[in-house]
């Protein structure tokens, strides 16, 4: 192949993980891989200079704008006048880039639009959005992945008996950050301000399943009826802090009824010694930050994976399709994308975040029926080995490319 496919490495550790997968696929189609360092931005852009001299083309496959966000060793002055021009623009690179959150958190990267740039969600909500508020960027979905160990191995298949003997019967992989934390950044904010932001929390609280967007759109219309798109564009740019506070909230809350129902809850991740439960007991924590390759190895040796979405209300998260690759049943709260994806207790096993106080029971007579269980953890692993790795993905990609 002539064209260069470029990742970035070294920004977000589990970023790199997934490009790691992404690249692994392109160069078994015979492309030639380059890594840009994001540590060493200016060397890599050196470096990608040279490599260019060698190529006609060259594709940038990046996560959440990484190397399009104003970098200061990849702008520069296009003969000295006053507009900067990117590296990628310099070089004529085409730009893929893959938001792995809402549009909301992007909207300075956003706001200066690259010529030649293909725009990824994953969820679907997200590509309405872009849609509506960014229509002269290009913008498709395309889901999240199952993690595979790397450098790649094969997984053997477990007998039910081996899997009966794996160390976690319920396994989850994420760091926990105090609801506290963010209540701080509201508290800055004046008392009509953070009045509003709360009020917008309260109602995700009693109605979990509201997308961002249409939730918050009305309350903006309820205080400025006649708003433009543009404006509620605006309006929207202050609101991750609601997004994240919501996450967090319903992430502690899953976790913490779990452990005060009488379930064991193997955490990987930092910062779980903090959460107040009345049975910190049933909280075992690794007590420490841990790899995207940590993260796998846990969940491969999982009964069952709990998943919490990140407000994802039509995509899904990198933690339902790894569980399902290492033969751990998904347990995780829904949205539509994944019921088209998978049958309740068929290929996964869904919970309602307006009903967490049946989890701990439903997590019971999971554990209870252990045949049952492992029999949909191996059609789960089916139809993710088929649909759902990094290479799907990258099959999609490449019709970009």
């Amino acid at each position: 192949m002539e064209k260069l496919i470029i990742f970035c490495k070294n920004a977000v550790e589990t970023l790199t993980y997934f490009s790691m997968q992404l690249a692994e696929a392109f160069e078994a189609w015979g492309y030639e891989i380059f890594w840009f360092d994001m540590q060493m931005a200016g060397l890599s852009a050196w470096k990608l200079r040279q490599a260019m001299e060698q190529k006609k083309e060259a594709v940038l496959l990046t996560f959440n704008f990484i190397g399009l966000s104003g970098e200061e060793e990849l702008w520069e002055l296009d003969d000295f006048s006053v507009p900067r021009i990117s590296l990628w623009e310099k070089l004529d690179i085409f730009c893929l880039n893959i938001m792995v959150d809402h549009p909301v958190y992007y909207d300075k990267a956003l706001a200066y639009r690259l010529p030649r740039i293909q725009t990824f969600c994953v969820d679907r909500d997200h590509v309405a959005y872009m849609k509506r508020f960014y229509p002269k960027t290009p913008c498709e979905f395309l889901p999240l992945a199952g993690n595979d160990l790397l450098p790649a191995q094969a997984v053997l298949p477990d007998t039910f008996e081996q899997w009966q003997r794996r160390p976690y019967p319920l396994v989850f992989t994420a760091n926990y950050v105090p609801v506290a934390n963010i209540d701080r950044q509201l508290m800055e904010m004046e008392t009509e301000y953070r009045e509003f932001y709360y009020e917008i929390i309260e109602s995700f609280i009693k109605e979990p399943g509201q997308d961002l967007l249409s939730c918050i759109e009305s309350y903006l219309r309820r205080e400025i009826p006649d708003l433009t798109d543009a404006q509620v564009c605006e309006g929207m740019h202050t609101m991750p802090v609601v997004d994240l506070w919501i996450r967090t909230y319903f992430r502690e809350k899953t976790v913490r009824i779990l452990a005060e129902g009488g379930i064991k809850v193997h955490l990987f991740g930092k910062d779980w010694d903090l959460v107040a439960c009345a049975h910190p007991e049933n909280l075992v924590s690794a007590g420490r930050m841990v790899s995207s390759g940590d993260c796998v190895q846990a969940i491969a040796q999982a009964n069952i994976a709990l998943n919490t979405m990140p407000w994802f209300k039509d995509g899904a998260h990198d933690r339902i399709f790894t569980a399902m690759l290492h033969g751990a049943a998904a347990l995780t709260d829904g949205s539509t994308y994944l019921r088209e994806q998978f049958a309740h207790m068929d290929t996964a096993a869904f919970y309602d975040l307006q009903s967490l106080e049946c989890l701990p029971q439903q997590v019971e007579e999971l554990l209870g029926e252990p045949q049952r269980l492992y029999e949909m953890a191996c059609r789960g692993k089916a139809v993710a080995k088929q649909l759902h790795r990094w290479k799907n993905r990258a099959e999609i990609l490449k019709g970009y490319v």
